[in-house]
């Protein structure tokens, strides 16, 4: 099992303050005051009945044109998808390395969802699995039916090194102390490193930036210069920076890929404020390689309709 000790950017000589405590006071003070932050500035009222309700209304008008069932079945039929990955800086001790990338469970909006994906994945081992975010539907209010979930998902998948996830949008800050009981390590604007043979692999997460950005995620970024770095961030939206910052690979998914798309696979809402052509499926920016994870779940209302709920499993070559 790997060491994940977090590396964190040090406080100013003298204050006894953690940056794991400032991250939560801020989170939590975000949260509460249902505010959305964004990057440049600007801070906004989220009035989540507004959404809540558009939701419901959406999901009757499927039910009257007879459409909803059908949408639930394409949205409890997942995707497993196996893709090869180049570096050439790719340390040689991780050549082959395996990464089960899952991303936007929702375990609330669609319950056993957690039994379809071990089936999909029943028998198979992994190097390291990486969550990035929303495990919940719900935006505030329990936590226990997704933890469950979360838990029984967790172990009944083989992990040689184990788990690291990020938060998205949809989860708060009273998820980190459960899922790290659970053997979950969460990259709170922070990176650890894996090692073999001498050689290293770096693993950076940030706080989601869709809602809850601050600068403390570019701040976490700037360790990427130092080894080959991987980067874990709830939705393409901080793309530029972190190629800026030397990531050779980002891994994200929050937009579900439309979710409900067009024939032709056409996002309708694309739920993104920069990035937008980043929406789905993997891309290249620079010289970093990203991926937008469909998503194993589904968001607001349980289906799908021209897209697919997917599973990841991402093979690191050097070349």
């Amino acid at each position: 099992m790997a060491d994940f000790s977090p590396r964190v950017p040090p406080l100013p000589a003298g204050v006894p303050l953690h940056a794991r405590h400032m991250w939560a006071a801020n989170r939590f003070w975000m949260e509460t005051q249902n505010l959305v932050t964004k990057r440049y500035g600007g801070k906004r009222k989220q009035h989540w009945y507004a959404l809540l309700f558009l939701m419901k209304v959406f999901e009757w008008a499927l039910r009257v044109l007879g459409l909803f069932e059908r949408g639930l079945r394409n949205a409890q039929e997942l995707s497993l998808r196996e893709i090869d990955l180049k570096f050439a800086a790719l340390p040689a001790s991780f050549d082959g390395f395996t990464i089960l990338h899952l991303s936007d469970p929702h375990f609330d909006g669609m319950p056993g969802l957690e039994d379809k994906v071990l089936e999909r994945l029943a028998g198979q081992k992994f190097d390291l699995c990486v969550l990035t975010g929303d495990y919940r539907t719900e935006l505030h209010g329990p936590i226990h039916e997704t933890m469950a979930a979360l838990e029984r998902l967790v172990r009944g998948l083989s992990v040689r090194e184990g788990f690291l996830a990020v938060l998205g949008n949809h989860d708060d800050c009273h998820m980190v102390a459960p899922m790290e009981a659970m053997g979950i390590r969460l990259l709170l604007n922070e990176s650890v490193t894996l090692r073999r043979a001498g050689d290293r692999l770096q693993i950076v997460g940030t706080d989601d930036v869709h809602y809850y950005y601050t600068d403390q995620a570019l701040h976490a970024l700037e360790c990427a210069e130092d080894a080959f770095t991987m980067a874990l961030i709830h939705s393409p939206e901080l793309y530029e920076a972190a190629a800026d910052a030397g990531v050779a690979l980002y891994l994200c998914g929050h937009t579900h890929a439309g979710q409900v798309c067009l024939p032709g696979g056409r996002a309708i809402l694309r739920h993104l404020r920069t990035g937008r052509h980043l929406y789905k499926g993997q891309w290249r920016y620079g010289k970093m390689v990203g991926i937008t994870n469909a998503g194993v779940g589904t968001s607001g209302v349980p289906v799908r309709f021209n897209t697919r709920g997917e599973i990841l499993v991402l093979r690191l070559r050097r070349g």
